[in-house]
């Protein structure tokens, strides 16, 4: 009997579809393990990662493939000390063109290696980039390939984002370069000082930044690519504005921020005035909740108008956000020479409140009604010279709260004005990639939205879907 029990069960449904449940995972099983060979035989990876941290981008592919000098990238490193990141990062860059070659060099087998390019000391997991077509050389430290910043509460360091494509496709950049610009800022009437982050930003895009104090020379330096004036708190001198005038209407350049609370500026303002714009009254105020961040109406976030400068944040569909900024206007009586493109613009529902001390964020009598520009581009061709001038109504614009925030696009914006006021190729500036969590940015008028859906109509939703079930169920 217990054996014919035995050979039944052999034979019922319940043990014929554990068999198959058995024999189909096993098959799935052998599959996966198959794969997974094949893949580590053939060196497949797929960059599963955020923001395809181990994937080069079209940006960095497109101008490898356009090199015409033959370059080495050497990866100075001890052998079996390798940075897994920095490794696997680098090695892409091997296979893109015939004219790019990735060389690994054990500074311990090889000591006298560096000391042929550089002077520097050169640490492990650090780079140096050869251009053998004209000798340049650009080292990359490996303190350059990750973003550290400071936990205050155990007051310990952690790596917050990973830099290397950035470093390497500058240091490309550098090598193949003949003339390297070089960005002069004013001093000497309270001018905002750049962040540590602009700084830094701006060395990886190759911009040298010297000092200038237009009250103590007599000349624009011949070597200016462009020159930042940034929000000046008492006015310059006539002969000051004079000179920058001058430098201009050769061919030069310049970046100019506002302060709102600045006042009395009647030299910098008709420097404004002489190239086609005036700075309007006040501090812009926005009544429409999709244009601020938050419940602050002073924090603007803008429209953006198509031009090349703004073309990359536009692209990655990114907000830019305005705090505390006057408006600009352009004028009637603009030279024939003289073009004046918007690149951010306030909503309809703007308006400029010109009482500063006014405790009330309503429009007011002797307020002006917007929209207004927020940031404009200023083109002048004349005696075969042209001369670029971008002003922004705010140096809060590059405040190193707004461009460290994540999910902006404040410092893409400031570097991609940099570029073109430069004649650089904007599409190449590569930013560095987050390993920390993403925040999704709204504007005022989506968080109160989702907030409605979360609190208000989801729960509805569920409680009215609970009681018709339950309903129902009574009924049966």
């Amino acid at each position: 009997m217990k054996i014919n029990k035995i050979k039944s069960s052999f034979s019922s449904k319940k043990f014929k579809g554990g068999a198959y449940t058995t024999i189909i995972t096993i098959v799935v099983i052998v599959i996966f393990l198959f794969v997974n060979i094949l893949a580590s035989k053939l060196e497949i990876k797929a960059d599963l990662s955020e923001d395809s941290m181990y994937t080069l981008t079209d940006e960095t592919i497109d101008y490898v493939n356009e090199l015409a000098d033959d370059i080495t990238i050497y990866y100075m490193v001890q052998t079996g000390s390798e940075d897994e990141i920095v490794k696997r990062i680098i090695d892409k860059y091997d296979s893109i063109s015939k004219h790019l070659k990735v060389e690994y060099k054990d500074p311990v087998l090889n000591p006298g290696f560096a000391s042929q390019y550089v002077d520097d000391t050169v640490n492990n997991n650090s780079f140096i980039v050869v251009n053998h077509s004209n000798d340049r050389v650009k080292y990359i430290d490996n303190a350059d390939l990750f973003e550290q910043e400071i936990d205050y509460t155990t007051y310990s360091t952690y790596t917050s984002a990973v830099d290397v494509e950035g470093q390497v496709t500058s240091a490309l950049q550098f090598v193949t370069s003949e003339i390297q610009p070089v960005m002069y800022t004013v001093e000497g009437h309270g001018e905002t000082e750049l962040s540590d982050t602009i700084n830094s930003s701006l060395k990886k895009i190759n911009v040298t930044t010297e000092s200038l104090s237009t009250l103590t020379t007599e000349a624009i330096p011949s070597d200016c690519s462009v020159l930042l004036i940034n929000a000046p708190q008492t006015d310059y001198g006539a002969e000051e504005i004079e000179m920058i005038k001058e430098y201009l209407s050769a061919g030069g350049n310049a970046i100019i921020f506002a302060d709102y609370g600045a006042e009395g500026l009647e030299n910098f303002n008709g420097l404004l005035n002489y190239y086609g714009v005036a700075l309007v009254e006040g501090i812009v105020i926005e009544n429409d909740s999709n244009h601020i961040m938050g419940q602050y109406v002073n924090n603007l976030i803008p429209d953006i108008d198509s031009h090349a400068i703004t073309s990359s944040v536009i692209e990655d569909g990114v907000f830019v956000v305005t705090p505390a900024t006057k408006g600009i206007k352009i004028l009637d009586s603009v030279r024939s020479t003289v073009t004046v493109q918007p690149l951010l613009t306030s909503s309809d529902n703007s308006f400029s409140k010109t009482n500063m001390n006014s405790g009330s964020a309503k429009m007011e009598e002797g307020d002006m009604k917007g929209p207004f520009h927020l940031g404009v581009a200023i083109t002048e061709n004349y005696n075969d010279a042209e001369t670029n001038l971008v002003v922004y109504g705010t140096p809060y614009l590059i405040d190193e709260t707004m461009i460290t925030y994540p999910s902006l696009g404040n410092l893409d914006l400031f570097l991609d004005t940099v570029s073109y006021t430069t004649d650089q190729d904007i599409q190449t500036t590569i930013q560095a990639k987050s390993v920390l969590p993403r925040y999704l940015t709204l504007t005022s008028a989506q968080a109160n939205m989702w907030a409605l859906i979360v609190v208000v109509i989801i729960p509805v939703f569920l409680l009215a879907l609970g009681g018709y079930v339950t309903i129902r169920r009574r009924k049966k």
